[in-house]
Parts: C-alpha cells; sequence; structure tokens
C-alpha cells in the first residue's frame, strides 16, 4: 500500500520486525506531530499477524501512512525499502521500540530551516538495563551542536562522540541526498558507520535540544554476544575514517581524544558482558576471549593514548592499561557491586 503523487516535506521510515510491543506507541508518536507535511513509511519484516493487522488498520485510516513489506534479510534491506518508497526531502529513520515526544518533528524542520541543516539531530533519552536487571537512564543533550561549516567540523565533533549521540543514527533528520549518499556505502549500516559517514559528508549539523527522541530499554540477553567486540571495532575503525576525512580542515586531536574514550566505554561493555552475563562461556574461553581483547592493538593504542588523561575513566583502566587478564574480571564484579550499592567507582 504505497500512494503516489505528493511531494511532502519530510518521510520517516518506522522499521518494524518480529513482534515488536511498542510498535504502535512508535506510530502513533508521529501521527501526533504538529506538522501535516509529512509522509511516514512503516516498512515490515517478519511481522507477527497482529501487529501487521494493526499496522493496516492505521494505514487505511491515515493518508499519510504508506506501508510495505520486505522480506530480504540482507543487512539495511528495510532501509532501503524505505527510502525507496518515501518521497520527502527530509528523512527520519526510527524503529518500533523508539518513539518521539509531541511537537520535536515540527521542531527539527524548523532548525533545518533556520540553520540550513543538512542533519539535525535531536535529544535522545536512553533508558538501559545493566547485567544485574537495573535501570538506568540518561539523557544526551543535543543543544550545545552547531556546525556551520567544514572548518568547524573537527572542533564540533568530539562533542558528538563524546556526547554519545555519535551512536544515535535513529531519529536524526537528514537531508535526501545525504542520506541517499550513506545508503550507498555497504559498511554504514550499523549506527556508528552510517552517522560518521553523514558527518564527514555533511556541511552544516544542528542539534535541536527542544525535540526529544526517546529509546525504550532493550531486553536483557542472558547470553554472552561473541559478535560485541567486534561490532565495536567496526565502530572506532568508522570513526577513524571520519577523522582522517578532516585532517586536512584543521586539528582533529580532540576527536581522535574523543574517539578512543568511546572505545574505552565499549571495552569496558565488552568485558562487562563476557564477565557478568548469567549464561555466558566457560572459564578457558573467557580467558581466552579477555587476553585477546585486552592485547588488540586497538586496545594498546587507546591505553597509550589516554594514559596521562585516564582521570574518570574508572575502575578498569588500570586492569586494561596492565592486560591482565584476571585482575579485570575481579575489577569488574567490583565496579558491578559498587554500582547497585551507588558507590563511584571513579
Amino acid at each position: 500500500m504505497v500512494r503516489r503523487g505528493s511531494h511532502p516535506r519530510l518521510s520517516v521510515i518506522l522499521i518494524v520486525e518480529g513482534s515488536p510491543s511498542y510498535a504502535m506507541r512508535a506510530l502513533e508518536s508521529v501521527q501526533n506531530q504538529d506538522l501535516y507535511d509529512l509522509q511516514i513509511v512503516v516498512v515490515c519484516r517478519d511481522v507477527a499477524p497482529g501487529v501487521r493487522h494493526s499496522l493496516e488498520v492505521a494505514a487505511g485510516r491515515d493518508i499519510h501512512i504508506d506501508l510495505i513489506d520486505v522480506e530480504d534479510s540482507a543487512r539495511g534491506a528495510c532501509l532501503k525499502a524505505g527510502f525507496a518508497a518515501s518521497r520527502g526531502s527530509q528523512i527520519v529513520v526510527m524503529n518500533a521500540d523508539e518513539w518521539f515526544a509531541p511537537q520535536s518533528l515540527s521542531k527539527m524542520v524548523d532548525v533545518a530551516c533556520d540553520a540550513a541543516a543538512d542533519m539535525v539531530i535531536p535529544t535522545a533519552s536512553l533508558d538501559r538495563y545493566d547485567a544485574h536487571r537495573e535501570r538506568h537512564s540518561s539523557v544526551l543533550d543535543a543543544a550545545p551542536i552547531a556546525i556551520g561549516d567544514k572548518s568547524s567540523m573537527a572542533a564540533g565533533l568530539p562533542l558528538v562522540v563524546s556526547s554519545g549521540l555519535i551512536a544515535q543514527a535513529s531519529g536524526v533528520m537528514y537531508s535526501r541526498s545525504l542520506f541517499e549518499t550513506c545508503l550507498l556505502h555497504e559498511k554504514a549500516f550499523r549506527a556508528v558507520g552510517f552517522m560518521a559517514r553523514a558527518l564527514s559528508r555533511a556541511q552544516r549539523v544542528s542539534g535541536c535540544g527542544n525535540a526529544c527522541f526517546h529509546t525504550v530499554a532493550p531486553k536483557l540477553t542472558d547470553a554472552f554476544d561473541p559478535a560485541m567486540f567486534t561490532g565495536l571495532s567496526d565502530d572506532v575503525r568508522a570513526l577513524d575514517e571520519l577523522a582522517e576525512s578532516l585532517s586536512n580542515t584543521g586539528s582533529v586531536s580532540q576527536l581522535r581524544t574523543a574517539s578512543q574514550k568511546f572505545y574505552f566505554v565499549g571495552l569496558v561493555a565488552c568485558i562487562e558482558n563476557l564477565c557478568l552475563s548469567p549464561h555466558g562461556v566457560s572459564s578457558i574461553e573467557r580467558s581466552a576471549r579477555m587476553r585477546d581483547m585486552l592485547e588488540a592493538p586497538r586496545t594498546r593504542q587507546m591505553v597509550a593514548a589516554l594514559k596521562d588523561n585516564h582521570r574518570g575513566l574508572g575502575l578498569l583502566f588500570g586492569p586494561i592499561a596492565s592486560a591482565k587478564s584476571t585482575r579485570c574480571v575481579m575489577c569488574t564484579h567490583l565496579a558491578a557491586f559498587l554500582n547497585r550499592t551507588g558507590a563511584k567507582t571513579a
């Protein structure tokens, strides 16, 4: 069900897979925005019959909704299909477990017009569960982000990386041409890779602090994720490429430092996943994987870069720097205990 004949200002691509509990909330958060010049492309893949029926009913009642199905399991297939069905001059992508606060989209459109920005980043509200099922909420404020040209990009990007917004490709408003360029890069379908590629090609980037994009806390997986460290390596490689693309526009030392800290935070998450998952791996495999992570060239590079600037990085920097597997395991459990009791670990 794809309607043609109009060219809306904004196309929101909502990707729905499986049997998400929040699909209708995500859709309604877009429908209830005070923005009429809007197209909503709902992309379904392997969607449960009940969810699919609800979406069909919504599409039948709202002329702004285009409903399409995707059978291709390839990475990025839903994005490509959604973009092919879109008609807006600006693009926003979101998943079924995410939603916009009221009036957010109109505020982002206003910022895009006022600043002639080809990327507008909203404030992100994140809820996460740790390995002990404890909920942690945080807000990534996009208000300070204002990059007016390529020469200021190297100075503004460290904030995007250090704030964590570099990993929030969903909810961002892209110009159509910029989004299409990113889609052509097959390795850019991870959030950080997509954002890094977009930022390296954007002319103007603005934050919209008054627009809020929410992400629901994901379900805890009771298993070790063997691809987590590989994904982190891919993300940091994308940040390296971003810094390299800006090397002739000014100093990128702050961006490289922010990237190293981003890697450290991700490495700690990988270690926690390895050590704290209720159904993890054997002690022998855990030791081998821990050793691989600690001795990885990227890890040693990070340690060298941050050895004089590691204040506030927490208990694990020392064991990681010394590449001591046993100490890393002990400090991971100690940090988890201190976090549960509210004690500071930095």
